[in-house]
């Protein structure tokens, strides 16, 4: 089993109570946590992990400790 990312769970209780009422984030909410401008940069970033043009909050807290 492998081991959790330094500040996972910190990422994922930070995107827990910016979005609290949903699991899945649209690409407007990653921009906002993740400062990135334009769509194309997130879609080349994590495209393959978007579902329906969402993207789950674990995917984007793992995303966010680095790669």
């Amino acid at each position: 089993m492998s081991r959790e990312k330094d500040g996972y769970r910190d990422n994922l209780e930070l995107l827990n109570l910016r979005f609290p009422h949903h699991d899945m984030l649209t690409v407007e909410e990653v921009m906002q946590v993740t400062g990135y401008k334009k769509r194309d940069t997130i879609m080349r970033h994590m495209g393959e992990k978007f579902i329906h043009n969402r993207i789950s909050k674990v995917f984007l807290a793992r995303y966010m400790c680095g790669k």
